[in-house]
């Protein structure tokens, strides 16, 4: 998943969907990840086969687990998180918007709820259990019987799990997407900086205690636990994958002082960031062994 803030979904050129599988058989499904907010025109759906994630669609949280779906509607602000040491596998499939816009042209008024019905979930957990197939082992003309499941899973959402946005609310529905998504924006360009309350609030024009009423009900989260998420999540990668001195990683990716950066990584992480370093090490050493 990518860290910026509008997500422009890459797709199979013979496919209008961009497709993927994240288990056990082809990633390390105990290492933490965190995909902070962002939006993207496209539909998502996750199939969860194994373990739990956690998440915040437009302000609300929420869990899910082995067997459960999340939808992720055209639009909305969404972020997803899984915790070092706990198990996630699921199959991705994200719509392209141009897709669902010519096959059906009332998709911007449409609003999907996947937890509505239960009628044809079996049927669509049988689709993404067949696509995670199809992904582990591929073969040539895969994308052709696909395209089919691919229209199969939108005739089923648009028979069973959809609801129009009353035209009443869709001016408003929409104003407030727009904000959302200007703010995380600006946030996302300017992480590095000293990015305060006060001056963020100022630059779109609200008072500092509005903004950060306004900032939790849509994110979830207060303003300065996402700023610190978003930089932690920078300098995670940094963590991993370089051996740069943790001190320019913290500088680099916006805390003001070394020592802060290592209290908020240890929140997440029960560790300093030199330690997990050496842990995460030794972890991918055990793995390419146990390969062998």
């Amino acid at each position: 998943m990518n860290n910026i803030i509008y997500e422009k979904v890459n797709l199979n050129p013979k496919l209008p969907a961009l497709l993927g599988y994240f288990g056990k058989e082809n990633s390390d499904v105990k290492r933490y990840f965190y995909s902070p907010p962002h939006w993207h025109r496209s539909i998502e759906i996750i199939f969860i086969t194994e373990g739990e994630i956690e998440g915040v669609i437009n302000g609300i949280k929420f869990k899910s687990s082995e067997g459960e779906f999340i939808l992720v509607n055209s639009g909305d602000v969404h972020e997803i998180e899984k915790y070092q040491g706990k198990m996630y596998g699921g199959v991705l499939m994200v719509l392209s918007y141009d897709f669902l816009k010519k096959v059906y042209p009332n998709i911007d008024n449409v609003h999907f709820d996947i937890t509505s019905s239960n009628i044809k979930k079996d049927r669509l957990v049988e689709i993404f259990l067949e696509i995670k197939e199809f992904y582990l082992k591929p073969i040539e003309l895969d994308y052709i019987i696909i395209h089919s499941y691919i229209y199969e899973i939108l005739h089923i959402l648009l028979t069973n799990y959809k609801s129009d946005i009353k035209k009443e609310n869709r001016k408003s529905y929409f104003k407030y997407r727009e904000r959302q998504k200007e703010i995380l924006l600006y946030i996302s360009e300017n992480y590095k900086e000293e990015l305060t309350l006060e001056h963020v609030s100022k630059e779109f024009f609200m008072s500092s205690e509005y903004f950060s009423r306004k900032f939790h009900k849509w994110f979830g989260v207060t303003y300065k636990v996402y700023l610190n998420n978003i930089r932690l999540s920078k300098a995670y990668e940094d963590i991993i994958n370089t051996n740069d001195n943790i001190q320019d990683i913290a500088f680099l990716h916006g805390f003001s002082n070394v020592k802060s950066f290592i209290n908020v990584f240890k929140q997440k992480y029960n560790m300093t960031p030199y330690k997990y370093r050496q842990s995460y090490k030794e972890s991918r050493i055990d793995i390419k062994e146990s390969k062998k």
